[in-house]
C-alpha cells in the first residue's frame, strides 16, 4: 500500500463528476425544511403603540439581568423595528428580535 510507504493517501488522475443541480436541489430543500422547522417553533405577536416590552441586553453576565425595562412602544415600523421611549426624553428604534413582550 502507498500510504504505508509515503505516509499518505495516493492521489488518482481521476475526474469528478459532480451533478451540480441535484446538490443545489437538496441545498435548498434542507433550507426550505429548517427554515419551516423553525417557524413552527416561533409565536406571533402583534407589537402596538403602549405595549410593555423588555429590552434583552447584549451578551449578559452568568448571573446578570437577562432584560431591562419595561419600557413603552412609541412606535411601530414596518420592517420590523419598533421605537422604545427609554426616557422621557431619550428613544430608541430597536428590532423585534431584541425585545420581548413584558407580562407583569
Amino acid at each position: 500500500s502507498l500510504a504505508l510507504v509515503y505516509g499518505r493517501d495516493m492521489f488518482l488522475n481521476v475526474p469528478l463528476i459532480a451533478d451540480w443541480h441535484t446538490i443545489a436541489t437538496r441545498r435548498e430543500q434542507l433550507v426550505n425544511e429548517n427554515l419551516r422547522r423553525q417557524n413552527l417553533k416561533r409565536r406571533t405577536y402583534d407589537y402596538k403603540v403602549n405595549d410593555q416590552m423588555l429590552k434583552k441586553v447584549y451578551k449578559p453576565t452568568k448571573l446578570g439581568q437577562r432584560t431591562t425595562g419595561p419600557y413603552s412602544i412609541t412606535r411601530v415600523h414596518v420592517n420590523g423595528n419598533v421605537t422604545l421611549q427609554l426616557n422621557p426624553n431619550v428613544t430608541e428604534r430597536i428590532n423585534i428580535r431584541r425585545i420581548q413582550p413584558y407580562r407583569g
